[in-house]
């Protein structure tokens, strides 16, 4: 006898035997045991997870000796029958290859005569979505109101493709992708029955590269088989092209920290060693994709399907880069990916998409960017730079500041803001007489206070008011102004700590200070009026008419030479 492969060997002959499918099989057992069979059925899912199989179950179980029964007994005539593709009742039919009008004339004609050996003459139509739209349209009224003794199962791979009104005429019944681990303990109970010797680690890497096909990891099983007696993981690897997941580490830790010449590299030895750089891509969004839920989930390995060595590596990596570049550098690489697939060049394509990922980690956060803008706006130093500045002196003056600190009596450590000299050198505003050495500072401005009041007060419902403040300091007066939209919000918080704030300012400025909180107003000058105004003048209609041009948006400019604001 000739050999039979294990996808065939090991189809499905019982509903018990289905994997994955456990909602599917529970309705159609259900509806045989109380005798209410559809007479028609939409088998829909990926290839591989059980929908052919699952149709001639359906037909088993209606025509079986002792049917209609959820248990076919496969021993009967017709069981044996409908097993070995002989049954005169059960008519399976491709719909890529008998997809004409002419077809489904012949399909009506047979519907009518009744079945010649069993109960049900059961009509399965694979890869429905292929039939034409004629083709439908002529079996739209026999898939209605076909003969009692007739049943259709349409199975597809791609439902959308089905028209509404085959839909509305059958019960649709989707088949989803079989989970690893239903996969995994499947194949471990065939190996074993087969006397296949083959690792753990083997079945879990034919189990992820089947994704989800339950005929496609026999089929990946066999091929195995044939490869080596003994099967292990690095020849699954060498058989399907996997990526080792060292490889994939290393080029993934180039990514992020910007080594382009290390990208270069592992692109050139994975060419040398002729690896499939299309599959290498897919691998590679694979374990970007496990470095972001790793990232986001408390528990990853709950959330993905990875060996110990594979979490532990994945693990190491997570350090090294932030949730949302991780997310940004993702989002590219799954494009990177569809490029390289569909690339007259992969290797090219593939350089170049990591190269460009890779220009990702020099940028900002986008909240650190606009702390920066406003801080501009305001005349106060750069957030970013103040951090690095204090980082410094606070290295080179923590002793002294100690000492500073236990003379005044302080009960904790006060960092003072910082100013620059004439000089552009960093100096720090205190008790001159605690600072011997060092040279006459610069007199404070109004951002300077500001900032040395944000580091003394610890209350952060001031102090995150404070920093929307634009500061101003003349003599001893202190001023605060904000927009006459922020009053509320921010400034009546202010003038409720007032005697607080001049206490500090006092203290910093070694003279009685006194704040002040002005709100600026603004006139309302409608957009309408200004672009009239703008349209009127006869310099803007030359320039108009020259160019064939239009005004898109006017906006007013601040005078600085005081005044009244122009257009």
């Amino acid at each position: 006898m000739s050999y039979l492969v294990l996808a065939r060997k090991w189809r499905p002959q019982g509903f018990e035997d289905l994997v994955g499918q456990e909602p599917i099989t529970r309705i159609l057992k259900n509806s045989i045991a109380q005798k209410k069979i559809a007479h028609a059925y939409i088998f829909s899912g990926p290839r591989g997870v059980g929908k052919t199989s699952t149709a001639r179950i359906l037909a088993k179980a209606l025509n079986c000796e002792s049917g209609p029964t959820p248990s076919p007994c496969s021993a009967c005539a017709s069981c044996t029958a409908v097993k070995d593709g002989t049954s005169i009742d059960v008519l399976e039919i491709d719909g890529a290859s008998n997809n004409s009008v002419d077809d489904i004339r012949d399909l009506r004609e047979g519907v009518k005569y009744t079945p010649l050996g069993g109960r049900y003459k059961i009509y399965i139509i694979d890869e429905a979505h292929m039939l034409s739209t004629s083709a439908f349209n002529a079996l739209l009224k026999t898939l209605e109101e076909p003969p009692p003794h007739a049943i259709f199962v349409l199975a597809t791979t791609a439902p959308r493709k089905i028209p509404a009104t085959i839909f509305s005429r059958c019960q649709h019944l989707p088949f989803r992708r079989i989970s690893a681990q239903k996969i995994k303990e499947r194949l471990r109970h065939i190996a074993s029955s087969e006397d296949i010797k083959i690792s753990d680690s083997a079945i879990e890497m034919v189990a992820r590269a089947a994704d989800g096909s339950m005929r496609d990891s026999l089929t990946i099983l066999d091929q195995v088989t044939a490869f080596s007696s003994e099967i292990d993981a690095d020849g699954v690897k060498d058989l399907l092209g996997i990526a080792d997941i060292g490889i994939l580490a290393e080029i993934s830790a180039a990514v992020i920290a910007g080594d382009r010449g290390k990208i270069i590299s592992v692109i050139s030895e994975l060419v040398d060693k002729g690896t499939d750089l299309k599959s290498f891509a897919k691998d590679l969004v694979e374990f970007f994709r496990n470095l972001l839920v790793a990232k986001a989930v408390k528990k990853p390995e709950e959330a993905l399907d990875l060996s110990e060595e594979e979490m532990s590596v994945v693990r190491g990596m997570l350090p090294k880069i932030s949730l949302d570049l991780l997310t940004l550098m993702l989002s590219e690489m799954a494009k990177a990916e569809l490029d390289v697939r569909s690339s007259f060049s992969p290797r090219l394509s593939l350089e170049m998409s990591l190269i460009r990922i890779s220009f990702l980690s020099t940028l900002k956060p986008v909240q650190e960017a606009i702390e920066n803008i406003d801080a501009l706006i305001k005349g106060m130093p750069l957030p970013s730079a103040r951090k690095v500045e204090q980082s410094e002196i606070s290295k080179q003056d923590k002793t002294q500041d100690e000492k500073d600190a236990g003379q005044a009596g302080m009960t904790k450590e006060v960092s003072f803001p910082l100013v620059r000299t004439q000089a552009d050198s960093p100096r720090r505003i205190g008790n001159p007489s605690s600072q011997k050495d060092a040279q006459p500072s610069a007199p404070l401005d109004g951002a300077s206070l500001l900032n040395a009041l944000v580091e003394k007060i610890d209350d952060p419902r001031i102090t995150s008011k404070l920093s929307k403040a634009i500061p101003l300091l003349n003599g001893n007066v202190f001023t605060l102004s904000f927009n006459s939209n922020e009053a509320e919000l921010f400034a009546e918080p202010i003038r409720k700590n007032s005697n607080l704030i001049e206490k500090i300012a006092s203290d910093i400025l070694k003279t009685p200070a006194k704040l002040k909180i002005d709100i600026l107003t603004k006139k309302v000058i409608r957009k309408k009026d200004l672009k009239d105004k703008v349209l009127a003048d006869p310099a803007v209609k030359e320039v108009i008419e020259l160019f064939d041009g239009r005004i898109i948006d006017v906006k007013l400019k601040e005078n600085t030479g005081g005044g009244n604001k122009d257009v």
